[in-house]
């Protein structure tokens, strides 16, 4: 399905990753169920369609219990990224490197040759995930992808609407940043 499709090359580095000097600030923990502070957010206004989108659009930090400072900076030219230790540093490092693995198939280029394999199985079709609840039996290409499908039948909702008033929640964050969206079109209908 596309949505499977979406995730094949959707990297797994997202806790590792930091705002640099001039990135602008994370507010992605609004993604992950916090309610939005009473005030709104500091340098947006999610009454503009346009910025309610972007902030839409944001990728949910992981949430750590131990949030340890991030002092090590990616040493390649350009790179703003900080990290929490040396191996989260060596780890992003690789996305730096050549792209030397190619798919046959479509051209696309990879870093790692486990990142192309990956990437194959949207060529091959092969779906070696399967779910094992009763009568249920769905197959997928990701572990990822099924480890999302398993909360359609534990009723697991992590990802909550960060606006006050409005407790919807979701089993997958793509379902919630659609969400976020209707909340631009009602305020436009006003």
């Amino acid at each position: 399905s596309w949505n499977e499709k979406k995730d094949i090359d959707h990297e797994t580095v997202v806790e590792e990753q930091i705002i640099g000097e001039n990135s602008p600030p994370d507010y992605s923990e609004y993604m992950t169920g916090k309610k939005l502070p009473p005030g709104g957010i500091p340098g947006i206004d999610l009454s503009d369609p346009k910025q309610l989108a972007e902030f839409a659009r944001m990728k949910p930090r992981k949430i750590k219990e131990d949030d340890a400072p991030r002092t090590i900076a990616c040493p390649h030219k350009g790179c703003t990224k900080m990290f929490r230790d040396n191996s989260a540093m060596r780890k992003h490092l690789h996305t730096h490197g050549p792209r030397v693995h190619v798919c046959a198939e479509c051209g696309k280029a990879f870093v790692e040759s486990s990142k192309l394999k990956r990437h194959q199985l949207v060529h091959t079709g092969e779906k070696p995930f399967q779910c094992t609840f009763e009568g249920c039996g769905k197959r997928f290409s990701l572990d990822f992808n099924l480890r999302t499908h398993v909360r359609i039948h534990t009723g697991d909702r992590p990802y909550v609407c960060p606006f006050d008033g409005c407790n919807k929640k979701f089993a997958q964050s793509t379902n919630l940043k659609s969400h976020i969206l209707t909340h631009a079109k009602a305020k436009n209908n006003q």
